[in-house]
């Protein structure tokens, strides 16, 4: 199994171990992503979003950020308090994902199909990674735009986590300064609360909520092409 197998099928032991137990906190998490994010399509509006789609969103979210458990997120509770059995060498692996991994977007500077590999370039910091993904390596048509995707280091590699990607076809230098997932300047008064809320929340504010600048420009696509991840815009 290849670097990028191995972290994907170490969060899957993550989330299906969290799947049995989110009665715990599904509650307040849900409760919170809906008021914050407000999909449109809660109001029957465009963009339609099918439910796994949304579950996807909103997991990538839950998993990484959601602070329940003593200010842990449910992937650093089960790294704090893994189940009995759990290998030492996974909870290693699942440690430096916690503590490198973050939501960005990102311009894609070039993609190696044969290595699934891309280099892409924060739109935030112009840092450049060379992440894992063989998904985005893939897809001819996701070149000249920016991915909104979560990536992390383990053992020197960056790798995408989470499996969410939100392609923007637009060139990543016209929205590198105010585009989806940045504090805009009317959230200063009609929405003080989003500076805290993290740039993923934010983003998909911006994309799929009911009153998001970016709204009325972004697509889903429902083919199998795309499956992987979904909102375009």
């Amino acid at each position: 199994m290849d670097r990028h197998a191995i972290v994907t099928s170490d969060l899957d032991v993550v989330g299906r171990y969290w799947n049995d137990r989110k009665f715990e906190f599904l509650g307040p998490a849900n409760d919170l992503f809906l008021s914050f994010v407000d999909p449109a399509f809660c109001h029957g509006e465009e963009p339609c979003m099918e439910p796994d789609d949304l579950n996807m969103l909103f997991t990538n979210w839950l998993l990484f950020e959601f602070p329940v458990f003593d200010r842990r997120t449910p992937l650093e509770e089960f790294i704090a308090h893994p189940p009995k059995g759990s290998d030492p060498t996974r909870l290693m692996r699942l440690e430096q994902v916690a503590r490198t991994q973050f939501f960005s977007r990102f311009a894609i500077l070039d993609k190696d199909p044969g290595t699934g590999v891309a280099a892409l370039s924060d739109v935030v910091t112009k840092r450049r990674y060379d992440v894992s993904d063989p998904f985005l390596c893939e897809m001819e048509r996701w070149k000249d735009g920016s991915i909104g995707m979560r990536i992390a280091c383990v053992d020197g590699y960056w790798h995408i986590v989470g499996q969410t990607r939100l392609y923007d076809r637009a060139r990543p230098e016209h929205t590198d300064r105010d585009g989806p997932g940045f504090f805009h300047e009317e959230d200063r008064i009609l929405r003080p609360e989003a500076q805290h809320m993290g740039f993923y929340l934010r983003m998909l504010r911006d994309i799929i909520g009911i009153e998001g600048r970016y709204r009325h420009t972004t697509s889903i696509r429902h083919d199998t092409e795309t499956a992987a991840g979904k909102p375009q815009s």
